[in-house]
């Protein structure tokens, strides 16, 4: 638990991870509570300005700074009782409920050039990005075969004809991200009872 609720906090302080200023402040609270226990037992809050509580780029205002610490105090004021591995657990569930969990995501170009987000999730493929369009998802069993050709990655779906191609910077991006596919959708088809 202590090491899984170290990395989903690495992500969120990296910016893989992204959440609004309430998710960031109580992320922030409860991170304080697990690290450092209960508010009272502290004179003074002053030393959550030297501890990263929030993604780099908030930091750039020191006001906006100090504001978004100031909040981080009440938060972690209300956490108060809570035991560290109470509190990583909460943080975790917190971190679960943010848009992208589960996800990993590469930077292609579709067939048209276009800069596009070419993700991997549970449930299959999905693609973000395409401005004025909403995220395309290729469901695992929708999907008959992955391959790369080249910088390409191909994607071959069942009932369509055509394949769907993604291009990457180069041949090892591409057979890197085609290889992770491959392994996840292999996967989804011997466990295919257990994931539905």
């Amino acid at each position: 638990r202590y090491q899984y609720y170290l990395q989903v906090k690495k992500d969120v302080l990296d910016g893989q991870l992204l959440s609004s200023l309430e998710q960031g402040i109580r992320l922030a609270g409860l991170a304080v509570q697990a690290d450092f226990g209960d508010y009272n037992q502290f004179e003074s809050h002053d030393f959550l300005r030297e501890y990263v509580l929030f993604p780099m780029e908030w930091t750039q205002d020191e006001a906006v700074l100090e504001e978004l610490t100031q909040k981080v105090a009440q938060e972690h004021r209300t956490h108060s009782g809570i035991t560290a591995a109470e509190a990583e657990l909460m943080y975790i569930n917190e971190v679960e409920r943010l848009d992208g969990f589960g996800q990993e995501i590469f930077p292609v170009k579709d067939n048209h050039g276009n800069d596009i987000h070419l993700g991997i999730f549970f449930m299959g493929i999905l693609i973000k990005n395409r401005i004025g369009r909403t995220t395309v998802i290729y469901r695992w069993n929708d999907i008959g075969n992955i391959a790369h050709n080249k910088s390409s990655i191909v994607l071959e779906l069942i009932n369509k004809e055509e394949n769907v191609l993604f291009h990457t910077d180069d041949l090892e991006n591409a057979k890197y991200i085609s290889r992770l596919f491959a392994a996840r959708h292999k996967f989804y088809k011997q466990n295919k009872i257990c994931t539905e």
